[in-house]
């Protein structure tokens, strides 16, 4: 799919960092693993080292290939902050979602968003998936590329748009085949990140897994559930994936999930005066007048200054996606609203700094490789089309159902039709018969991962319970202390909510 399953070290981490006290001494050395140490002498070895002043990180070296372990090893970047507590539960493993989402990053900017009494019993670890960031990075385009392609018509019609399109994607797959060894791409998908997640569980000493995976990472958890059921212990899966839809059905129900947020996010700037004094003639009315300029091929300009020689273009397809990027939370609408009053007014400061943000731009303007990394391991995941009739044919589609946003969601799948490494099988239900019971989180205006999802996960695993939350915005965790209470009992104690259970938001 175009857009990020959960990109949410984006997203997530702007909703919810703040400030919040220093932990105490570290309470371990290694996730408890000293008292099993005995135990786990077969397992592999984290050799733990102070980082980041209140972290330790580690590198846990996994073959690159399971299936042919003589080519070689990776190294997986790990990072832990112990618990501040003297007698903890264990380690609980994090995933930030993407893919293609640092968990290092993660971590280390949102740690003391997580409720003090977690941190107390749990020494929270996690770590950047391989293909990702630190842990033997897939490489692909240059910055310049990048911007490139964040610019390009996200939903070509005529054969000139197409032919330019295919022109850049294709240009973009050699980069990555000349850029990245073909062993890692092929071996960069999901199902081995289960296999490498395993040993992180075995190097940290815990006989079973704690997890908590928010969006993409929930489909790291769903398959580590059905490979090592009875290695699991807790196991929380927030705005979950559901691995039976076809490409093409995640496409449109994710486009429809954003149509009806971006709705909402208008509804709301009505009756906001603040909004509503920056588009003053009605939100859709305002918004349709701006996108139809960018449509028809116009753009407006925005200042980098120093970055990238100042100023730069933005046209349909960086405000598209500055737009879908403030839609992850809502503590994000306001800063859209005034994207869009700005831009309406010719200036693309705002709707390219949340574009440019959300394709991981850095300080030196430079680019992190989380479009990279979610390209090569969405297209090894699943089979997406492999034809321009194909996509053609979605994208008229998905855009009679969600005109904002489906036809480019339809598109948005297009390097995976020219990708070196042919897909694994075809989607299929969860599972997970041998497992303990599986807290899934699921929240009603979900634009990301729709609630529809966590509602087909649940009722595949054989043991799992549902625990709603009422709200716009990705995930639940973060965004209500009724879903982090019931999550971090059922961490702590393996207590489940009722059946029903729903919980309003922040």
């Amino acid at each position: 799919m175009r857009l990020l399953m959960a990109r949410t070290v984006a997203a997530l981490v702007a909703a919810v960092v703040g400030t919040g006290a220093a932990v105490g001494p570290w309470a371990v050395p290694a996730g408890a693993a000293a008292a099993r140490a005995g135990a786990a002498r077969s397992a592999p070895v984290l050799s733990w080292h102070s980082c980041d002043k209140r972290f330790r990180c580690a590198e846990l070296a996994v073959p690159i290939s399971y299936l042919r372990p003589g080519r070689g090893t990776l190294d997986l970047s790990v990072v832990m902050l112990p618990a501040s507590g003297k007698h903890p539960v264990g380690d609980l493993v994090t995933n930030p979602g993407g893919p293609g989402g640092s968990g290092v990053d993660f971590l280390e900017q949102a740690w003391s968003s997580f409720p003090a009494s977690l941190r107390a019993s749990f020494n929270l670890v996690s770590f950047d998936p391989r293909g990702v960031d630190r842990s033997d990075p897939v490489v692909c385009a240059s910055a310049a590329e990048t911007r490139h392609l964040l610019a390009l018509d996200p939903a070509p019609t005529t054969p000139a748009e197409i032919a330019t399109v295919v022109t850049a994607v294709k240009g973009y797959v050699a980069d990555c085949k000349a850029h990245t060894s073909h062993l890692l791409l092929a071996n960069v998908g999901t199902r081995t990140t289960v296999l490498d997640l395993d040993r992180l569980r075995a190097a940290l000493g815990e006989p079973k897994l704690d997890y908590l995976g928010l969006s993409y990472g929930t489909y790291i958890g769903e398959l580590y559930a059905e490979r090592f059921p009875s290695k699991v212990r807790a196991m929380i899966l927030d705005g979950a994936v559901d691995p039976a839809l076809s490409t093409q059905t995640s496409d449109l129900q994710q486009a429809l999930g954003f149509e009806t947020d971006l709705n909402d996010f208008l509804a709301w700037c009505d009756k906001n005066a603040t909004c509503h004094s920056g588009l003053p003639d009605g939100a859709r009315k305002d918004y349709n007048r701006l996108f139809d300029s960018f449509t028809a091929g116009h753009s407006i300009v925005a200042n980098f200054q120093p970055l990238f020689g100042g100023r730069q273009p933005v046209g349909l397809g960086v405000a598209e996606i500055g737009v879908v990027s403030a839609l992850y939370s809502k503590q994000d609408w306001p800063t859209l609203a005034q994207a869009l009053s700005t831009g309406l007014r010719g200036n693309g400061d705002l709707l390219a700094e949340l574009a440019y943000n959300y394709a991981g731009l850095q300080a030196d303007g430079t680019f992190s490789n989380i479009d990279d990394a979610n390209t090569a391991i969405n297209c090894v995941d699943r089979p997406s089309p492999t034809t321009i009739a194909e996509y053609q044919a979605l994208a008229r589609q998905l855009a009679a159902k969600a005109p904002d946003f489906g036809a480019s969601e339809a598109w948005g799948t297009l390097a995976c039709a020219y990708w070196p490494v042919p897909p694994a099988g075809p989607p299929a239900a969860i599972h997970a018969p041998g497992s303990p019971p599986i807290l899934v989180v699921g929240s009603t205006g979900d634009p990301a991962t729709p609630y529809a999802w966590a509602q087909a996960v649940a009722s595949q695993l054989d043991h799992a319970v549902l625990l709603t939350r009422a709200g716009s915005g990705h995930t639940g965790y973060f965004s209500s202390a009724c879903v982090r209470s019931w999550a971090d009992g059922y961490l702590t104690s393996l207590t489940l909510p009722p059946k029903g259970t729903i919980c309003p938001s922040n």
